[in-house]
């Protein structure tokens, strides 16, 4: 028995061990064709948990299952310590931070480990990289890890490789030298990228326009950031938060009053801002500035959903068509009192409409508050929602109203940047640069953007690197297929990137070592490095010989091998192994990873293989994978929520089996996956009634070889190939769904259908549950080991060659001899239930032959067409009548797939056991023609008559 979770283990070591001294994951060069599949290598700033298990899991479903269809797979796993994560992870715990103490004691830290932590973030690295690899060999991945490497100078021969990618990017023109906005840590005094940051990934500079309204009778400037600068012709008033005490500073030579925190953002973008004094926003509460444009003369009013953190601070008011502007006028409207205490007048506050869009009334604004009952300034979700809608609605298809000047009749999709430049050369406009979304750093800091001057960047703006990144893009296969459009969109708008900070663990950029190359772009070509790193890690090769001139010649076949070998002190052979195991190996076949990696890591992957291998298209990856999120027991994972379950955990609680195939089945495609518990109930209890089938096998004395067996048979070839094609395109819930839960209902059915296990065929079931075992094989590794080794077969399952759909098994009239014989017996319980008696016996009867001739000809021809019937002498009966009349209203939907009538009468004679068993009475099967019951009459085609006596 396995039912306890210790036998389980038990079984899990016991494989776990054989595939490791048998070394069947270790993939080398051979006559094979290959399979080359990763996953992006994860940071080791923690251990795995069931976030990562999702993408990380369906690589090592997709690695077995490709290694049973014949194919040489290399499943490599490295490690990124890269970047601020483990820099990040050190400070916070310097600084006694409990979350972070509470999270590494959560992946399974000691305090004494914590304690090394530290003072050593290379002890952070190390320590949870072992830990990676004690986890995922708990939980059955079949990784080659002759291969594995840790990123940064940890590993010396991985920095020189990416000294040598950075080298080739120069050479090419790829990497420049500039000025550039990029998110920046203060405390770090570094860009922060993607992967450095504890919130805010996906988020990037912004450019706002200020417009400078200008104080009334003064030289005073209050700044107005905005992403929609056009909307300044409906202005009716600026916004200040009362609470807020801000500035006035020199700005670049004027007097502007800003809040704090745009005095540091401005600094940093290459303004001269010095502080003149503080200013309280109640202070500026009804005076006036001048609007720019028409010169007007508006109100200061009070805004409490004015952030300071935001631009400048300072918002202006345009109530036609921003909700939270007209919402807060309201608010005002409704406290004359208010007004009055300003010197304001209802009309001064009339708002101005300004654009005009197919769909939206005059004000549309003040439409969409009234329509979605909003009712307060504190209702966010509500007001951001209704920003949302209208923003976008005026963006794409607004047009400029006739009040707006020279830019009247302008689409607002194509107005900004003529406006923007318009207003900047007049003078009356500045900008800032601002966040999409808060970004906090690693080590806590709330970032802003500052603009670098001296910076290195990747030129992703560069046409010619964009268009083969699209070319590449066109000729791979991208699962699933609605993903490829967010790529091209990305491609597109993708800009200038930093790819270098000041601090953190990293290389340092080969020719200006000052600076390191940052997280996400030390991590893209890496998968070149696994198909070498076997022979650096055996052979222990020092980083020094591994020159440029050695990586050019194993990578891009340049330079003659007799002189890389004298130039760089690397022996010949081991300089062609090296290049050997590259050229077998690449491209790679499969990369898959989550949807938030898809508008940087995932893209850049493509930009960057492209970069290097630009004469070499056919190292171009060949397909991407990418897959939902995943939520536990519904809710959305944070540390907050408490749960973030460490994979660890998880498999010793379930055993790892039933993890893998719980969350592996648990979505497909862009949908988020959701991991429940309850679920795993289902999956043990199947799994152990196939365990108990096949300890049954003995048991099974049936002979006969009719219609269930043949059914079954059938059944199974369905399921082989519905199985392999939604494997083939990483659809696993709908692989799942056929290979575990269809063959064991098939399964089931037979069984019951020829009365238990003793009177089942064991040949028949043995072939079906060895099936069922390759089948699940790539989900449940170590079960189906045990499954295979228990029906008698040699070696191992994971080597097993997948099985192939035979058509020759394929049985359609034993398909719906089967489907005649369940609906027969959900019939006669409806009928049962009906009377609520128990039957002494059951009458079924099979449909007279004319109905059959009537049917078939009704198919035929589409159509019921009576007086063409009635031409024939043996329709004109009143009952053909009424079975024509019957079939004229369904003739669209007719069922064309049936049983002829002889083949119906004998499936249901051979059941008649399985019947007699099932209600225990006595059976009959009759022909309807030969029968006087009244019930024989109501006989069909495609559904016998019945009588229950």
């Amino acid at each position: 028995m396995i039912q306890s979770i210790e036998k389980i283990h038990d079984i899990e070591r016991k494989w776990q061990k054989k595939w490791e001294e048998a070394r069947i994951f270790e993939a080398d060069p051979s006559d094979k064709p290959k399979f080359f599949i990763t996953f992006p290598y994860p940071y080791v700033n923690g251990a795995p948990h069931i976030g990562h298990s999702y993408s990380a899991f369906r690589v090592d479903c997709y690695a077995r299952f490709k290694r049973m269809q014949r194919f040489n797979v290399l499943f490599p796993q490295g490690f990124h310590a890269t970047g601020e994560p483990i820099l990040g992870v050190v400070e916070r715990l310097r600084k006694g931070d409990e979350v972070q103490i509470r999270t590494m004691k959560l992946f399974g830290a000691t305090d004494e480990e914590i304690e090394k932590m530290k003072k050593d973030p290379k002890y952070v690295a190390l320590f949870w990289k072992r830990r990676w690899i004690e986890d995922l060999k708990m939980a059955g991945f079949s990784i080659d890890w002759r291969r594995t490497f840790i990123t940064t100078t940890i590993t010396p021969q991985y920095s020189r490789f990416i000294e040598w990618q950075y080298n080739t990017l120069q050479r090419k023109g790829y990497v420049r030298q500039g000025t550039h906005p990029v998110i920046w840590c203060p405390h770090c005094q570094s860009p922060t990228g993607d992967h450095d940051r504890l919130e805010g990934e996906g988020e990037s500079p912004i450019e706002y326009v200020l417009i400078k309204f200008k104080l009334e009778d003064s030289n005073v400037y209050l700044p107005c950031g905005t992403l929609r600068p056009e909307t300044v012709y409906g202005v009716t008033n600026v916004w200040v938060n009362p609470d807020v005490t801000y500035v006035k500073a020199k700005v670049d030579g004027e007097t502007w009053i800003i809040s704090k925190d745009a005095v540091i953002k401005l600094n940093d973008q290459l303004k001269k801002v010095k502080i003149i004094e503080e200013v309280e926003g109640k202070d500026l509460l009804g005076k006036r500035v001048v609007e720019p444009i028409s010169n007007r003369k508006v109100p200061i009013l009070p805004a409490k959903f004015v952030d300071p953190a935001n631009a400048t601070g300072i918002v202006m008011s345009v109530p036609s068509h921003a909700p939270y502007d007209w919402i807060a006028i309201k608010e005002l409207l409704d406290k004359p009192e208010e007004l009055e205490r300003y010197g304001v007048t209802k009309d001064e506050l009339e708002p101005i409409s300004i654009i005009k869009a197919p769909g939206l009334g005059e004000h549309p604004a003040i439409e969409i508050v009234e329509r979605m009952g909003i009712k307060s300034s504190e209702e966010k979700e509500k007001l951001d929602e209704a920003t949302k809608i209208v923003y976008k609605k005026e963006f794409h298809q607004g047009v400029l109203k006739d009040n707006c000047g020279q830019f009247s009749g302008m689409k607002v999709s194509e107005v900004k940047d003529a406006l923007t430049e318009e207003f900047k050369k007049t003078g009356i406009a500045d900008s800032m640069w601002e966040t999409t979304g808060r970004v906090v750093c690693r080590c806590t800091t709330v970032c802003h953007v500052k603009i670098l001057e001296d910076q290195w960047f990747l030129n992703f703006s560069n046409p010619r690197w964009k268009e083969l990144a699209k070319k590449c893009l066109a000729n791979m296969k991208i699962y699933p297929e609605e993903a490829r459009q967010a790529f091209l969109a990305t491609i597109d708008w993708l800009k200038d990137k930093a790819c270098t900070r000041k601090t953190g663990l990293g290389t340092p950029l080969p020719w200006d070592k000052e600076w390191i190359v940052e997280t996400l772009s030390d991590s893209t070509i890496y998968m070149a490095y696994y198909t070498i790193a076997k022979i650096i890690n055996e052979k222990n090769i020092p980083a020094e010989k591994l020159t440029d001139e050695v990586f050019d010649h194993i990578f891009l076949s340049k330079g003659n091998l007799e002189e890389v070998a004298k130039s760089s002190g690397l022996d010949k052979e081991t300089i062609q192994q090296m290049k050997e195991e590259f050229e077998y190996f690449y491209p790679v076949d499969l990369r898959n990873s989550g949807k938030d990696l898809l508008q940087n890591h995932l893209t850049f992957f493509i930009f960057h293989h492209v970069a290097v291998w630009d004469e070499m298209p056919d190292k171009w990856p060949r397909a991407i994978g990418v897959n939902g999120f995943v939520k536990v027991e519904g809710e959305k994972m944070s540390k907050s929520k408490g749960n973030i379950i460490p994979l660890r955990d998880l498999v010793k609680q379930y055993g790892a089996d039933f993890v893998r195939i719980n969350i592996v089945s648990a979505s497909e495609d862009l949908e988020d996956a959701d991991w429940r518990a309850e679920n795993i109930k289902s999956f043990r209890n199947k799994t152990f009634f196939l365990f108990d089938l096949i300890n049954s096998l003995e048991k099974m004395k049936g002979d006969s070889f009719g219609n269930a067996e043949k059914n079954l048979l059938s059944r199974l070839q369905k399921i082989i190939k519905a199985t392999t094609e939604f494997y083939e395109k990483l659809k696993f819930r709908s692989g799942v769904q056929q290979a575990f839960f269809e063959s064991i209902n098939e399964i089931k059915w037979y069984l019951k259908r020829v009365g238990g296990v003793e009177k089942a065929n064991r040949d028949v079931v043995r072939k079906v549950l060895t099936t069922i075992t390759k089948l699940l094989a790539p989900m449940m590794p170590h079960l189906m080991e045990e499954f295979w080794q228990k029906l008698g077969n040699d070696g191992f399952v994971a080597l097993a060659k997948w099985p192939e759909y035979e058509e020759s098994y394929v049985d359609e009239e034993a398909e719906l001899g089967e489907q005649l014989v369940r609906s027969v017996a959900e019939d006669v319980n409806e009928i049962i239930k009906l009377v609520g008696k128990k039957p002494n016996k059951i009458r079924v009867f099979v449909a007279d032959s004319w109905k059959f001739d009537v049917y078939k000809r009704v198919l035929e021809t589409g159509r019921v067409d009576i007086k063409e019937f009635m031409k024939d002498e043996k329709y004109r009966g009143k009952e053909v009548v009424s079975y024509l009349q019957k079939l004229s209203k369904k003739v669209g939907s007719l069922n064309k797939q049936f049983l002829e009538k002889e083949k119906q009468y004998s499936v249901l004679k051979e059941a008649i056991p399985f019947l007699s068993t099932e209600f225990r009475c006595e059976v009959e099967v009759e022909h309807a023609e030969e029968s006087d019951n009244p019930k024989a009459r109501n006989a069909d085609v495609t559904k016998p008559g019945i009588y229950v006596e």
